[in-house]
């Protein structure tokens, strides 16, 4: 705890100067006894990997709704479950895992949530912050149509597919969300995606790019990928640790460049602002770090070490 309260790096600057966590509109909320949106959290992973999943349980994933961890191998104690599917268990078949695990979703939590996110055992996420922005004014007026905001007696659903957008080699007519920091959906959303995206679009395509497929196949039913930075142009969703956007500034000529990450990249900014202070994911968060961003986050460092 002492090494992760003062050390004072990228992703301490990133987490204490830049980012927070809204717990006062989250207070509020509650206080108000008012219905929530439900979050359904799914990480996916393999056998080797369960041995990471604790520190998930252990910070961020008791905050979700819901939570599964969808593997070649069922083991409770971490909420594991063996998602069986086409094709072999390796990197370069994720797109038949991620497949079935969204059908397993479909079939078993449909009813009993609003919104699923879905990212790798290296994830990060701010649940406070995921749901005060699931919750807020934009986002309920986009899913109700993008005019009006819900007044309760909808009963359809405008598909929402909210995460980190690249653009595929910078063509912005193949734009999808980076499965590194995760994609959000809404109810709608996944139910086009399972009963008729997987039914129609690539069914035995074997690819490590699931995070590129979603988009297509949802692109077929013209839902296409929805831009989730804040009014100030900060990105919610984080491909990187904290202190890698904190650090990066883009090449001079980033669509001509060898830099995938500026190439891909819509109109970002750099340094601290390139963060949403009310950022929702971050990824590549391995081992202590992860422990470490929820300490940052939520103020949990001792005092003594704070001020060391």
């Amino acid at each position: 705890m002492k090494n992760a309260c003062t050390l004072r790096d990228n992703n301490y600057r990133m987490m204490k100067e830049r980012v927070f966590v809204d717990m006062d509109y989250d207070k509020k909320m509650v206080e108000s006894g008012a219905k929530r949106d439900k979050i359904f959290c799914l990480v996916y992973t393999i056998d080797k990997g369960h041995p990471k999943i604790p520190n998930i349980r252990e910070t961020w994933g008791p905050k979700c709704d819901g939570f599964m961890v969808g593997s070649n191998k069922t083991d409770p104690s971490i909420g594991a479950v063996n998602i069986v599917h086409e094709g072999p268990e390796e990197y370069n078949n994720i797109w038949q895992k991620v497949r079935s695990m969204w059908s397993y979703i479909y079939d078993n939590y449909y009813e009993k949530y609003d919104w699923f996110h879905i990212g790798g055992d290296d994830l990060f996420l701010l649940i406070e912050n995921l749901r005060y922005y699931l919750e807020s004014e934009e986002i309920r007026t986009a899913a109700n149509g993008g005019v009006y905001l819900p007044d309760g007696t909808e009963t359809t659903q405008t598909p929402l597919l909210l995460g980190r957008r690249f653009a595929y080699m910078g063509d912005m007519n193949d734009i999808f969300d980076s499965g590194g920091s995760g994609y959000t959906m809404n109810k709608a959303a996944l139910k086009l995606l399972v009963t008729e995206g997987f039914t129609n679009y690539f069914p035995h395509a074997h690819t490590f790019s699931e995070d590129t497929m979603v988009a297509k196949v949802l692109r077929k039913m013209s839902v296409l990928p929805y831009d989730t930075k804040d009014d100030d142009g900060g990105e919610r969703y984080m491909p990187f640790l904290p202190g890698h956007h904190y650090g990066y500034r883009l090449p001079p000529d980033p669509k001509n460049s060898k830099d995938w990450y500026a190439k891909y990249s819509i109109n970002i900014k750099e340094g601290p602002e390139h963060c949403s202070p009310r950022s929702i994911a971050f990824h590549y968060v391995k081992d202590d770090m992860m422990k470490r961003l929820f300490s940052l986050a939520y103020n949990l460092c001792p005092k003594e070490y704070m001020e060391a």
